[in-house]
């Protein structure tokens, strides 16, 4: 008999052999495999994890990703389900993690597990919709490599920590619908990521802001729903390259007429304020896709050009004499 007749005849034995070895022993690095189930323990082997079978190469299992060399688990992610009790302490020792999201887990409760500050490799954060209580935790300063940090949708309390600042890559930061208090940071200028997004609103912040953010160019901006007040002109600037500004329901005051609106602006929102004076006709020449000025004091004939009048006339009612299309004529 040939070698190629003999090949022909152990293709099925070997493809079968293939598909019946235990696939846990290719991929699976062993001690992530043990943390993880150490996890499904912890949260009572929920549904959401029935595919984590010991059986089964881990890195195959849902909700997770593992890296296509070193077959270490770099991605957690747990959404949208009814997971009860606590974020479990032993994701702290998936030490090569860089992406952990948990969101919309609406039983989770409790606080940020001190574990996690031995993942030192992480760089994207998400816990968004946890009711997670007590302050944000500072030890979450020790993430040098984060560059995307969101605890939007809980219950944090306290002030907005400083160690926010020190993390030398962060460019997003989503603090919103919380129950924060206390002043926005200065030290909030420090941040040196890429395209800054600052989100902070819904929460119970008030003062005014720290001068030091006239230098900060924001790619967007969203300090809405809080009691902050004061001058909020020193986030426009005509070289900067913002794209959003949302400071409504607070209470600013300032005159809007002599701001200098950049030319990437987008969306402007600043309804329900204490904002006196004209809109500056150089907000014609924006590529808007929203505008509301509503509930301010304005004044003056708005200008006319670009998208102006296509906003309905309730980006604008409730001022004190402002007028022109879409609200009534000047007179």
């Amino acid at each position: 008999m040939s070698s190629a007749h003999l090949l022909l005849l152990l293709l099925p034995l070997l493809s079968l052999f293939l598909l019946l070895r235990p696939t846990s022993a290719i991929l699976c690095h062993p001690e992530d495999k043990a943390v993880l189930l150490r996890i499904k323990s912890a949260l009572n082997n929920p549904y959401l994890l029935a595919s984590w079978n010991p059986d089964v190469d881990c890195c195959h299992w849902y909700c997770l990703k593992c890296h296509y060399k070193t077959h270490r688990v770099i991605s957690l992610f747990f959404l949208a389900s009814d997971l009860p009790g606590q974020i479990p302490s032993a994701i702290g020792d998936l030490t090569y993690l860089h992406d952990l999201t948990l969101h919309k887990l609406s039983n989770f409760s409790g606080p940020i597990p001190k574990s996690f500050t031995k993942l030192k490799y992480l760089n994207h954060l998400t816990l968004s919709w946890l009711n997670l209580t007590g302050p944000i935790p500072s030890f979450l300063g020790q993430l040098k490599n984060l560059t995307y940090l969101n605890l939007s949708f809980n219950k944090f309390t306290g002030g907005i920590p400083d160690f926010i600042s020190t993390i030398p890559g962060l460019g997003y930061v989503g603090l919103d619908r919380n129950q924060l208090t206390g002043k926005i940071p200065a030290s909030l200028a420090n941040l040196k990521g890429n395209n800054l997004y600052l989100i902070l609103s819904h929460n119970r912040l008030s003062g005014e802001l720290p001068a030091t953010f006239d230098g900060i160019d924001f790619g967007e901006l969203d300090l809405s729903r809080n009691m902050l007040q004061g001058d909020a002109s020193l986030l426009f600037g005509r070289s900067k390259s913002t794209q959003s500004i949302d400071i409504s329901r607070n209470l600013f005051e300032f005159d809007l007429s002599n701001v200098e609106v950049n030319e990437s602006l987008t969306w402007l929102d600043i309804n329900h304020n204490k904002i006196y004076g004209s809109i500056p006709t150089a907000v014609a020449g924006l590529e808007l896709q929203l505008l509301n000025v509503s509930y301010n004091r304005l004044c003056g004939e708005i200008p006319v050009g670009g998208k102006m009048q296509s906003f309905s006339y309730e980006s604008y009612i409730h001022n004190r004499c402002l007028c022109g299309a879409p609200l009534d004529s000047c007179k």
